[in-house]
């Protein structure tokens, strides 16, 4: 599955970005790019969709560094994925997407078919 970013902008202002396929290497640091350029005054209410994501590395880690580095200033939902990224990407990914508040371990366990 190649990887692929879709992109929308809701009438309510929020951003709401998909990631398809590995989020890894080059494609992680063109998401991350993206996002920073598409973050701009009055957008800070940001949707991340990792549901057909099915891979994650280091640097696609980094995105979620980056959002917890924003220090509250962006208000960030991730839709976790559900298959193909192991227990730990998954929980490294709860824990930085929370910004510094406690995880809710049961908003982020693996949908079970």
């Amino acid at each position: 599955m190649r990887t692929s970013f879709s992109i929308a902008y809701t009438d309510d202002g929020q951003l709401q970005m998909r990631i398809t396929g590995k989020f890894t290497g080059h494609a992680a640091r063109e998401g991350l790019e993206f996002l920073r350029s598409a973050i701009g005054p009055g957008r800070r209410d940001v949707k991340l969709d990792l549901r057909e994501t099915t891979s994650i590395d280091s640097l696609g880690i980094e995105m979620f560094n980056w959002i917890r580095g924003q220090n509250g200033k962006l208000s960030v939902k991730v839709l976790p994925p559900i298959m193909g990224v192991s227990d730990d990407e998954l929980k490294s990914i709860a824990l930085n997407s929370l910004q510094g508040s406690e995880p809710d371990n049961s908003s982020f366990r693996r949908a079970r078919a």
